[in-house]
């Protein structure tokens, strides 16, 4: 798809989400209310796994992202949601296929994850 980040901060438990900044600029929140604001300019590329609240607060020139979800291990429909998450949507986040390395660094996102607190 291309476009920009939906204006509410919403998730995903299903997938990873890769963003590839094409145009313009915004500045984007991480993790809700009380996560870091990032600018997001042209040829940046942004990684979020599943469960990663994220928001769009403002754009400039024209801001757009060509984006998409790993598929491998998706089942049924990519979900958007917003608000706590519920112990079922937990358990979702926590079984998404995890990629095997990351596609700017090549990181070992397997190891990394494996050493997350749930």
């Amino acid at each position: 798809w291309v476009w920009g980040i939906f204006s509410y901060h919403h998730y995903h438990t299903k997938a990873w989400e890769l963003l590839l900044c094409t145009h313009g600029s915004a500045s984007v929140q991480f993790g809700g209310d009380c996560g870091p604001i990032i600018a997001v300019a042209t040829g940046d590329l942004i990684l979020i796994p599943p469960g990663m609240a994220h928001i769009q607060l403002d754009e400039q020139n024209g801001f757009r992202l060509l984006g998409s979800y790993p598929t491998k291990g998706l089942d049924g429909e990519i979900d958007t949601l917003r608000g706590r998450a519920t112990k079922d949507q937990k358990k979702k986040i926590k079984m998404c296929h995890v990629p095997d390395r990351d596609p700017v660094f090549n990181l070992d996102l397997q190891m990394l994850c494996s050493m997350r607190d749930d």
